[in-house]
């Protein structure tokens, strides 16, 4: 039996369709929720905040990976966190930073009321290769383990009140392409080694009393 040139056409569009619904992703598919476990950290870190509004997306009913400056990776791992330009946020920086270990970028700065030291386990973070706490009210020591961060080739803690000498540590941050620690009020000798050398002396601008190449020999 002839089939119609109308019949015949309505067959193509709908076998089309029908093939081209079942091509799309599924949703479980297109985007992989965000890890609960670094969702629990987020939270921390935004409790420390004192809930800052800049954070107001970070709702723990959602899907941390749509939260505002936050970036995952397919696999729902925060790769990215970024908090900056904003003196409504206060607190601290939680040590649950540290609970997110496929961080590979922190830029956390321009926060002139976020205070406190920066948190040891920061030092966990050995995919970190961009860490910029600039221009906040940060206090207390650099951490010691600051060389685990081997990856690094951006390190920028300027411009806080950062109080003590720089980490022996920091000799074993060797991919380093800049760093920056003025205006602080760090002292004693600078370590020898590494790339701590290779920069000139502006890195070091505006400190207590820092000695030592590429400064002044220290007494």
């Amino acid at each position: 039996m002839a089939i119609s040139t109308s019949t015949f056409f309505r067959t193509i569009l709908s076998l089309s369709l029908f093939l081209f619904v079942f091509s799309l992703p599924s949703p479980s598919l297109a985007a992989a929720k965000c890890n609960a476990n670094d969702k629990a950290a987020l939270l921390q870190i935004k409790a420390a905040m004192n809930n800052a509004y800049y954070l107001a997306s970070w709702d723990p009913n959602t899907d941390c990976c749509s939260w505002y400056d936050v970036t995952c990776d397919s696999s729902g791992r925060v790769t990215r966190l970024e908090i900056f330009d904003d003196t409504d946020v206060t607190g601290s920086i939680s040590p649950a930073i540290g609970n997110l270990p496929y961080l590979n970028f922190i830029d956390i700065n321009a926060l002139p009321k976020l205070s406190g030291s920066i948190p040891s386990s920061i030092t966990k973070l050995t995919r970190l290769t961009f860490l910029r706490l600039k221009g906040n009210n940060l206090s207390g020591p650099i951490p010691t383990a600051i060389g685990n961060l081997n990856k690094l080739t951006f390190l920028d803690v300027s411009s806080n009140s950062l109080s003590g000498s720089i980490p022996a540590s920091a000799t074993k941050l060797t991919n380093l392409d800049a760093f920056h620690f003025e205006n602080n009020n760090l002292c004693g000798a600078i370590p020898q080694g590494g790339k701590l050398q290779s920069f000139g002396t502006s890195p070091y601008d505006n400190n207590k009393c820092l000695c030592g190449a590429p400064l002044t020999p220290c007494k």
